[in-house]
């Protein structure tokens, strides 16, 4: 799919406090959910731990990840949303065209 129409960038940022596994667990749920939408996880990068510029969810800092997604139709954004802000682990999301 790397002749996809459709690239996204996804950027989540994960509650620091938060255990190994479940980051891992959050992290495969959301590659999971992305698939589920038909498209495809071309890479992912952990950016590492970074100060947030203000509190997010009582947190002064963040686990960031991002995902370069690709796809041949347009991402069902309310859907992922609703699943971004359901997650526990995440707290703060960006999805970007590109």
């Amino acid at each position: 799919m790397k002749d996809s129409k459709y690239k996204y960038e996804v950027i989540v940022v994960l509650n620091p406090k938060a255990e190994s596994k479940e980051k891992e667990k959050t992290i495969k749920m959301v590659e999971d959910k992305i698939s589920g939408l038909d498209f495809e996880v071309e890479k992912r990068e952990d950016m590492g731990s970074k100060t947030l510029n203000y509190q997010i969810k009582g947190q002064e800092k963040g686990d960031f990840w991002v995902f370069y997604i690709g796809g041949n139709k347009p991402i069902k954004s309310k859907e992922f949303k609703l699943f971004l802000n359901r997650e526990t682990n995440i707290i703060r999301y960006l999805i970007l065209k590109i």
